[in-house]
């Protein structure tokens, strides 16, 4: 609902504007007829309920009009984490989460905020118009029918016409019969123009952007138009003798008017007395008058509902290779900082893949080689995977060599910016991956592959930390869709993305696995939690049991992206004071609840378990463990009070100190975002 209201107020920004103008024709066309003053609402209409734009070679419309809130929208599909880093071993890449939840953007507030205004404003419209329009349709029911869809009824004192796929043309049973026949070739005149699904349509228009004034103002002022203009069509059909007879009647049912309420769909007589001043001053133009207000109208029309082309002409000029070599001059820029550069020049530029499943347009990665002649190559330190040959310094780095990321969102390329080679392995599904993560981190897609249903499941790594798997449905959505793990957590809130290595596009990947598995193979991609138990054990090379996963489903990429919670149990010890660190000996503890894990151990209660207990450690791997100003610290003091709670470190430094001979309790230790939140003392009696 956040994208759908920023796209509204993208499209009143700059139909604003577009208001603006016709007002301002409105004033140069007040001498011709009202029927171009109310045909320059139409472009009006379309921008505020067209969700997409035309360009055209004549447009009236400021550039800044279209882009002035793009980056809103852009914003709310953007994730608000960190910088990706590489990551070895089984997933593809990783970046940390921390901020993703923990630090909301006041952007975001602001956004969600506005939307939960904006519907309410809408819901409260529709709901009034709705209760208004059944109020109106239950005291029409007496209406007597005269004749084809015209209807009298006392409880009226203005014509008006109800409906729109049968419109009803009611009037006040005390028109006299020359009134009736000025007041129904009117309101036919309406129907006869669709004006009875004009005026509704401009009325849910409305209720979208209410909290746009100006769209008010231009509500209020179209209808005046189509008042105005339909004055007109009946004195040009029926003849000028009737100004004088139908001014008379508009006065005699305006002095007695009385309002039926709001509803969209009844609209009856407004602004009586300027609807007489124009009848009277109504002259039939002139057929040339007639000719240059349709030309000049039309001119407008086109030139509002059309964008103007506002892509900078020099880029659209620029090939694939122009952007290589400004990209190579960048590099000779900052190696300049150190040497002095006597020449360069690019020796290879190809293209690796394409991809289109990313954004809805073509996402280009071209391999770039390029070499930088120093001066003096024995003065060049080489350094973080530099090389030379030949004299000349080459493109290679620590994280490999370069690739040129370029969109084609129009005809033209566009450099979004490079990646390295190794952040990506050597097949299409890891190019793909590694695409991935550049564009969500550069903030130009969300951080999710796959919309539709996710599923999280909770795990403990060998290490004790929590972790978690974002899982999602790849090919189809629903109980007869594969699951698939998409990207993995752990405690400290590094996010790994999975990559399954195949040259393959990973949409054709899992839709031939979703055949298969359609075809009766590999039914347990239909089971998530049988997904993520495989993925611990086989991917992950953790050992685990399908019990001792936790699976929340259905769930949102929101709750993923919440950092869990880790627990562990041990001996602290090294706690250092200044630098906030220290080591915990982890331990097992094991009560006369945990009954399996008791016979797994052979114990005793009566031998091994004599205070209800039993400490297993059986080797010492101290973990290294941060601790900060927020960290709690809960313990047994000398008072004699149980469960004291201090976030002063000094404190829990010299309560460890009054322990002697290494000995200390255990402590439950709780984390969060690779920080511990509290250190809780274990009761040992």
């Amino acid at each position: 609902m956040d994208k759908i209201f920023l796209h509204i107020l993208d499209m009143s920004v700059t139909a604003s504007y577009v208001i603006l103008f016709v007002m301002a024709m409105r004033l140069l066309l007040k001498k011709c007829p009202k029927v171009f003053s109310y045909a320059l609402w139409l472009p009006v209409l379309f921008r505020l309920i067209c969700p997409f734009s035309i360009k055209g070679f004549f447009s009236l419309i400021p550039s800044k009009t279209q882009t002035m809130s793009q980056d809103i929208i852009r914003a709310i599909n953007r994730p608000t984490g960190g910088e990706a880093v590489l990551a070895g071993g089984v997933a593809h890449g990783s970046v940390q989460a921390t901020g993703l939840v923990s630090s909301v953007d006041p952007m975001q507030i602001w956004i969600s905020t506005g939307t939960a205004v904006w519907i309410a404003g809408v819901a409260l419209l529709v709901c009034y118009s709705i209760i208004a329009m059944f109020r109106l349709s239950k005291r029409l029911m007496d209406a007597e029918h005269v004749s084809d869809n015209v209807y009298e009824i006392s409880v009226i004192k203005t014509p008006f016409v109800f409906g729109i796929m049968n419109p009803r043309i009611y009037i006040p049973d005390n028109l006299s019969e020359n009134e009736k026949s000025y007041i129904v070739r009117h309101e036919e005149t309406h129907i006869k123009r669709f004006d009875h699904i004009i005026k509704p349509l401009a009325f849910l228009t409305l209720c979208l952007h209410w909290f746009n004034p100006l769209v008010w103002a231009g509500v209020f002022l179209m209808s005046e138009d189509m008042e105005l203009s339909c004055d007109e069509s009946v004195i040009r059909s029926m003849g000028s003798g009737i100004k004088k007879d139908y001014s008379s009647s508009l006065l005699s049912i305006s002095a007695q008017r009385r309002t039926m309420g709001a509803c969209p769909l009844a609209f009856g007589e407004s602004n009586p007395k300027g609807r007489i001043k124009n009848i009277l001053n109504y002259r039939k133009p002139s057929f040339w008058v007639i000719i240059l207000a349709v030309v000049i109208v039309s001119a407008i029309s086109i030139g509002l509902i059309t964008n103007p082309d506002v892509s900078d002409k020099i880029v659209e000029d620029k090939t694939v290779e122009d952007y290589a070599q400004e990209f190579l001059n960048h590099e000779v820029e900052m190696y300049e900082n150190n040497f002095d550069v006597s020449e360069s020049k690019i020796v290879k530029l190809e293209k690796l893949h394409s991809f289109n499943q990313l954004t809805g347009f073509s996402i280009e990665l071209w391999k770039i080689e390029y070499r930088i002649k120093p001066e003096n190559i024995d003065e060049v330190v080489m350094a973080g995977g530099m090389n030379q040959i030949d004299g000349w310094i080459t493109e290679d780095a620590s994280m490999g060599k370069p690739i040129l990321v370029f969109s084609f969102e129009s005809d033209s390329p566009k450099l979004l910016g490079s990646i390295k080679s190794g952040e990506m392995g050597s097949t299409i599904s890891g190019y793909e991956i590694a695409l991935r993560e550049f564009m969500e981190r550069n903030n130009l897609i969300s951080n999710e592959s796959y919309p539709g249903n996710h599923a999280v499941a909770k795990f403990l790594l060998s290490t004790g930390e929590t972790s978690q798997l974002l899982l999602s449905q790849p090919s189809r959505q629903g109980g007869a869709g594969i699951w698939c793990v998409e990207r993995w957590m752990d405690g400290n809130g590094s996010v790994y993305y999975d990559d399954p290595q195949v040259d393959l596009a990973l949409t054709d990947y899992y839709d031939n696995l979703q055949k298969q598995c359609d075809e009766g193979h590999r039914v347990g991609l239909l089971d998530p939690e049988q997904v993520a138990y495989e993925y611990i054990i086989v991917t992950l090379g953790q050992t685990t049991a399908l019990e001792e996963i936790e699976i929340m489903n259905p769930t949102s990429v929101q709750d993923f992206y919440e950092t869990p919670i880790s627990t562990y149990i041990g001996f602290v010890s090294d706690f250092n004071l200044e630098k906030g660190f220290f080591h915990l000996d982890r331990i097992e503890w094991i009560t006369y609840d945990d009954e399996e894990r008791i016979n797994e151990l052979g114990l005793s209660k009566d031998d091994d378990m004599p205070g209800g207990f039993y400490i297993y450690n059986p080797a010492s791997y101290p973990q290294f463990f941060e601790v900060n100003e927020n960290t709690e610290y809960i313990f047994h003091n000398h008072g004699n009070e149980w469960n004291y709670s201090t976030s002063d470190a000094s404190e829990f430094f010299e309560y460890l100190n009054t322990y002697k001979g290494g000995w200390t309790p255990p402590f439950w230790i709780v984390t969060k975002d690779g920080c511990v939140r509290s250190i809780t003392e274990q009761y040992v009696p």
